[in-house]
């Protein structure tokens, strides 16, 4: 897929798988096949301009091996490249491994790739801007850019965005940033240039449509994915109060996320996702260390909450 064609594509939902795993741990391949099938199922295709994030940080990217990772690319688009665009998640502290990965990406012939700035040191402006600039250079698909404070410490300035604005091969920016004022400037000041999706997801919408974005990510699509669709249609047609009425069914597991994270940060929410996930029907099994084990009580909080919105 060429860079335009990402950026018309990812105006829409970006659903974030999670990484399917066996009970010892290791990468289920097969179920991540189950799993993509059970998302195009229930709605997250390209009739519904969805794309498919996979190997980012909801798949657990930062617990993968490279060789995993590799075959985790080459297990989606295998299974549904033809069927849905396949944005493989590209993050890694060192460039040299995020060329790796790229390049391997696209040999894969996944249409696009989503990258975090580097993160074991926080980097400055000019280091981003040098960053996005030279891992173009080894690929010709577009990149998703991944603004995410929470791993990197650091908002990436609008003015940085600007600049990357072609001289990269950015076409998309998955806004994370903790400010929503922020995010209102980057859709005001850079929406009519690359497409800025929402990155808080269910969450933040639909305010963040009304702030201008033109998608967001879905979390929640690995267990509701048919209400996310849902939301996407209301949100596209303008009908924001009906997205809401949506988005609120969805209300029992924001609130049970956001209650978890806090002592539990983002480990947690990733490990209700794939429970919850496999209680709806797609069997994600287990996460990797830094994930924390469910335990009883925690699945109990997961039950009640698909029961009350309406998935089991």
């Amino acid at each position: 897929m060429k860079p335009e064609e990402l950026k018309e594509a990812l105006k829409g939902i970006c659903a974030i798988a999670v990484t399917p795993m066996n009970a010892d741990r290791s990468v289920n391949y097969d179920g991540m096949r189950k799993h993509i099938r059970f998302l195009i199922d229930r709605g997250i295709n390209r009739s519904n301009c969805c794309t498919l994030v996979v190997g980012g940080s909801t798949g657990e990217c930062g617990a993968l091996t490279m060789e995993e990772r590799k075959k985790l690319i080459e297990t989606a688009v295998d299974e549904a490249g033809d069927e849905l665009p396949i944005i493989a998640g590209c993050n890694h502290s060192g460039i040299e491994d995020v060329k790796n990965l790229l390049i391997h990406a696209q040999s894969a012939g996944a249409a696009g790739a989503m990258v975090l700035s580097p993160y074991y040191y926080v980097p400055t402006d000019d280091a981003i801007l040098r960053f996005y600039q030279e891992i173009s250079k080894c690929v010709d698909f577009g990149i998703l850019l991944y603004n995410n404070t929470e791993v990197t410490h650091k908002d990436i300035p609008v003015e940085v965005m600007e600049k990357l604005v072609d001289t990269s091969n950015v076409v998309g920016i998955k806004e994370c940033t903790p400010n929503f004022v922020k995010m209102e400037k980057v859709a005001r000041k850079l929406g009519d240039k690359i497409t800025v999706v929402n990155g808080h997801g269910e969450f933040m919408e639909p305010f963040a449509a009304v702030a201008g974005t033109k998608g967001f990510i879905s979390s929640t699509s690995n267990f509701a994915p048919q209400i996310a669709v849902e939301m996407w249609k209301a949100r596209s047609s303008g009908d924001y109060a009906e997205a809401k009425k949506i988005r609120d069914r969805l209300a029992p597991y924001l609130d049970l996320a956001a209650s978890e994270s806090l002592t539990g940060g983002e480990p947690v929410v990733l490990a209700i996702l794939k429970r919850a996930a496999t209680l709806a029907g797609s069997d994600c099994g287990p996460g990797r260390i830094p994930l924390p084990e469910i335990t009883p009580e925690l699945d109990g909080k997961i039950q009640k909450m698909l029961k009350e919105v309406g998935l089991i």
